[in-house]
Order: C-alpha cells, then sequence, then structure tokens
C-alpha cells in the first residue's frame, strides 16, 4: 500500500532512519526494503531521507562532496569499472584522468558500458605549508574527481569495491586484515600502493583476490619517517574490473600508470588522449613450468597470448619439476610406486619432455631464459645422494650423470640440469646462474626467489624492501608487494603433495610492457583473462 509523507507514523520515520545508517546492507538492498513497504520509488525514498528528515545531515561529519556521494549508484547495466582513488586536498595527475576518459570512451564504442569510480581518501598531511598556514577548514577534492566519486560498498558481480575504507595512506601493509571484509569476494580497496594477493581457499572453491588501487592525485605525505617511505612505494594506477554475462567477473587487474599518465592494459595503451593496439612487449615472465605436470590447456592459452603481446623475451622458472627424482618422495613408497605405473620414474624421459616445452617456448620467437631453480637443483642432490644399484630403472642414466659430474666443472653452468640445457641448446637458450641479473625494462627477473639475503629463505617481505624491482616465482601465488612481483603456477594446481589444507596458488604471468611497467595476468579457475583480448 503507497503511503504519503505525511501518513507515516513515528515507527515508520525510525524505520526509515534505522535503514538508513545499517551498514550491514548495501544501498540497492535498502532500496528494494523501503519501496516494497511504503509501496513508493527509489526517488520519494531519497527525498524523504534528504529533505523532509534530512539524514545525513545532523549526525554526519562528512565533508560535503561525500555527503552528496554516499548514495551514489553504479548505473545497473555497467560491464566494466575503471577504478581508482584521490586523495583530498591534492592535485590529480590530469594526464592519467585524461587517458582513463579516452580508455572509457573506447570501449564503449566496443559496445560495453563503462564507469569510471573514485575513492575519496583522507589524509592529513601536518608539514603541509597550507595546513599551517590558513584555518583548517573542511576536506575537499579538486573539481574534476567530483564527477566520479563514489563514497560506499559497490558489489558489482562477484567484486566489491570498498570507496569508503578509510586506510591511512601510509600503511605499510593496506591489505592485512580485509579478508573479512572480502569474505566470498574479490575485494579492491583504495590506497596509493599497487599490491594484490590471492586468498587460500579450499579445494573446488573459487579463487578469490585482494588488491588496492594506486592514486590518481599526486604524492602528497608528511615530511616524517612514514611519509617518505610512503612516497617511494606511492604509484599511480587503477583496477579494471570486467563482468562476465553469467554475472561473475573476470580477476580484477591492476593497471600502472606511468609518470606522464600513460598506461598499457593488456594490448591496449592510452596515452595523449588516445588509444591504440600495442604491437609488441618487453617481456613476459611465466607462471613456473614443472614440465610433467604442466596444464596443457593453460599452456595453449598462454602459447595464443604470444601471438598478442609478442613478448622480445621470456623467463621460464623450475622448466624441470624434478618429480622422478624428488628427495621428499623418496621414502614414500606408495609414491614411488604409483610413479613406476604411470611411467613416471624415467629421469631422463623427464628431462628430455622439458627440453620439449623449452622447444616450443623458443620456436615462438621470443627469446627464451630459464631461471636456475630449487625443483632443477633436485637432480644434482639425486646424484649426489643415491645409490644406482638402488634404482636399476634409471641406472645408465645415473651413472652417465654421475660421470658429468666427475669431468665437468658444473660451476659455470650453476647445475647438472643447466650443463644439459646448454647442450642440448647451446646459446639458443639462456640459462640465469645463482648470482647472475637478467634485467628486462628496469626489472630484476633473474632471481627465483627460493633464497634471500645471506643465505636464508626467501620471502616477498624480503625482496619487498629492496632497492630494486622484481619479478620471481617459487611461491606459486600470485602476488605484489611494493616493487616486488610473484607469477603463479602453468603447471596443475592439484598435485598429490598440495592435497593437504588450504591453496592460494593460482594460474598467473606477468607481461612487461614497453613502457616499463609490469601487468599480472590471473587466470579465473575456467581459464579466462579478459573479454577483451
Amino acid at each position: 500500500m503507497k503511503k504519503t509523507f505525511k501518513e507515516l507514523t513515528p515507527e515508520d520515520l525510525e524505520y526509515l532512519s534505522h535503514t538508513y545508517y545499517d551498514t550491514e546492507i548495501n544501498h540497492i538492498e535498502k532500496m528494494e526494503i523501503l519501496s516494497s513497504k511504503f509501496g513508493v520509488t527509489e526517488r520519494s525514498i531519497r527525498r524523504w531521507w534528504k529533505e523532509e528528515l534530512k539524514l545525513g545531515e545532523s549526525f554526519s561529519t562528512l565533508p560535503k562532496q561525500l555527503k552528496d556521494v554516499r548514495d551514489r549508484i553504479l548505473p545497473k547495466k555497467t560491464d566494466i569499472i575503471l577504478f581508482t582513488s584521490a586523495q583530498n586536498k591534492t592535485s590529480i595527475n590530469r594526464n592519467m584522468l585524461i587517458n582513463m576518459q579516452a580508455y572509457k570512451a573506447f570501449l564503449e564504442t566496443k559496445g560495453y558500458v563503462v564507469e569510471l569510480v573514485i575513492a575519496p581518501c583522507r589524509y592529513r598531511n601536518p608539514t603541509s605549508p597550507t595546513e599551517n598556514s590558513l584555518k583548517k577548514g573542511e576536506e575537499w577534492w579538486v573539481d574534476e574527481v567530483v564527477p566520479y566519486l563514489y563514497y560506499n560498498k559497490i558489489e558489482f558481480g562477484d567484486v566489491l569495491l570498498s570507496t569508503d575504507s578509510r586506510i591511512r595512506p601510509t600503511a605499510k601493509n593496506p591489505l592485512t586484515s580485509y579478508e573479512v571484509l572480502a569474505k566470498d569476494r574479490h575485494l579492491i580497496l583504495p590506497h596509493p600502493k599497487v599490491n594484490f594477493k590471492t586468498m587460500p581457499r579450499f579445494k573446488g572453491k573459487p579463487l578469490r583476490t585482494m588488491s588496492t588501487t594506486g592514486y590518481l592525485t599526486r604524492k602528497n605525505f608528511s615530511f616524517s619517517k612514514a611519509g617518505e617511505t610512503a612516497q617511494e612505494h606511492f604509484s599511480y594506477g587503477f583496477n579494471i574490473v570486467e563482468k562476465r554475462k553469467d554475472g561473475s567477473c573476470y580477476i580484477p587487474r591492476n593497471v600502472k600508470v606511468t609518470q606522464d599518465g600513460s598506461f598499457t592494459d593488456l594490448i591496449y595503451e592510452a596515452k595523449d588522449g588516445a588509444v591504440s593496439v600495442i604491437e609488441s612487449s618487453k617481456g613476459i615472465v611465466l607462471g613456473d613450468i614443472h614440465a610433467s605436470n604442466l596444464n596443457m590447456e593453460v599452456f595453449e592459452k598462454t602459447l595464443d597470448l604470444y601471438k598478442i603481446f609478442k613478448p622480445e623475451q621470456t623467463v621460464v622458472h623450475d622448466l624441470l619439476d624434478g618429480e622422478t627424482i624428488n628427495p621428499h618422495e623418496r621414502k614414500d613408497f606408495f609414491i614411488q610406486r604409483r610413479k613406476i605405473i604411470e611411467g613416471k620414474n624415467m629421469i631422463e624421459d623427464e628431462i628430455n619432455h622439458s627440453f620439449d616445452i623449452a622447444r616450443v617456448i623458443k620456436d615462438t620467437g621470443s627469446k627464451l631464459n630459464v631461471v636456475i631453480s630449487n625443483h632443477e637443483v633436485f637432480l644434482d642432490r639425486h646424484i649426489n645422494d643415491m645409490d644406482w644399484k638402488k634404482d636399476l630403472y634409471n641406472s645408465p642414466t645415473y651413472l652417465k650423470y654421475a660421470h658429468i659430474f666427475q669431468t665437468v666443472d658444473l660451476t659455470e653452468y650453476g647445475s647438472l640440469y643447466g650443463y644439459l640445457l646448454k647442450k642440448e641448446f647451446g646459446d639458443e637458450v639462456a640459462y640465469i646462474n645463482f648470482n647472475e641479473s637478467l634485467d628486462i625494462c628496469g626489472y630484476e627477473c633473474g632471481s627465483h626467489t627460493d633464497f634471500g639475503v645471506n643465505g636464508a629463505k626467501g620471502s616477498p617481505l624480503t625482496f619487498a624492501r629492496l632497492n630494486t624491482k622484481m619479478i620471481g616465482a617459487h611461491g606459486h601465488s600470485p602476488l605484489i608487494l611494493d616493487g616486488f612481483s610473484r607469477v603463479g603456477v602453468t603447471c596443475n594446481l592439484d598435485q598429490y603433495y598440495t592435497r593437504k589444507g588450504l591453496s592460494s596458488w593460482a594460474y598467473a604471468h606477468s607481461i612487461i610492457h614497453n613502457n616499463c611497467k609490469n601487468q599480472l595476468l590471473v587466470f579465473t579457475d575456467d581459464l579466462q583473462l579478459s573479454g577483451l583480448i
């Protein structure tokens, strides 16, 4: 039954107010509940809130610009969101905004409904001259961002854009403890760092991720330790979220933006207010190969990417899985017996298979770099530790490799596998030894990252603290932590030794664009990257 405002009882008015301030449900749900209860349109509900009850004025301390946008909602048919953040009382990178608007218009020519969303970030810089020379006023954002400001929780498919999360711009780990907010969705938070991680999941559950946006506004931090370190990890950037036909979304992508405001997303470069298709890229770092457990469907889709990205160089990690010689499974006779039954116990067959995979990658025309990795060193450990008389299946191979051990100085090769790879391919394939550098457009790509500083085990925190950008592997869980990026895998997610507990593994590569910014490409569970390529 339709009601007018004058017909509302005190209980109705209290119900309206309670629903307005309820943070457990989103704006769309509030409108559905109240429209059904009172038989009126959403427009009437908003008028009652603002004009009759004046909610948000007497109880809210929000700046006026945020009060005006807290009830802003996405157009219902939105297909793609470009999501970034802007700091109060700070100028923006105008070229970046122009290029984002150009990319939005370009995508709209392809038939997509695209929305530009900017989250307002709040920060007081006590060392700013204007903060101390003028009387303290209300927080404000530059006029250019106001049409795109949102200050609420935006649910878009299975992605939550939390535009009203108040994370200090100087926070070292902005994603920490926000898993509870993500729940069973992808979560994107506003922050000047570009961070990304996959969340642990039980087998059969969908892949979920957390990420931050980067900034549209320029650096504006206090003259302090926290402010100085925040400036070093500051990034211009945004997230792109694409909705699929089934209502879910592709994995949200981070797009890193250069100082001049230009950027590349997938194969599209936005620069000087125009969008063009790239003709090549500097390189690609593939998720760990583990050839004997390679997921061929992922590998085939990866080879398709070469046709559009045309990377000049390729970096692979754990090319050899070492399944036949895995020292961690040596005393597990159930596994050993199963390998024999499945025909996965012949060492030389596994090595030759890894060479076949390398040959396929090399034939794409991209220069192939194989980084020495812990699984390849399994072969050295096997020759050192085992007795050929205890494995007669592989005794000829063992004796042949043991002879190499005794007659060849393997120092320059790094490992026995490195020697065999060089013998197979010569200079056509580069084998990156321990402590050798592989610099691609300013990114150090020559470390598997299983070792850190002074012989300690490697960790993302260790590499994030370095004074150089890196792209590593080994952890199998895609990650961006400040200047450190980590790829995922190209091999199967489900393996015998991963059967226990939860997993944050995912199929993911890192492309290095011609603008010397890298982009993490993470596949969905059904092995899709984007609807744009």
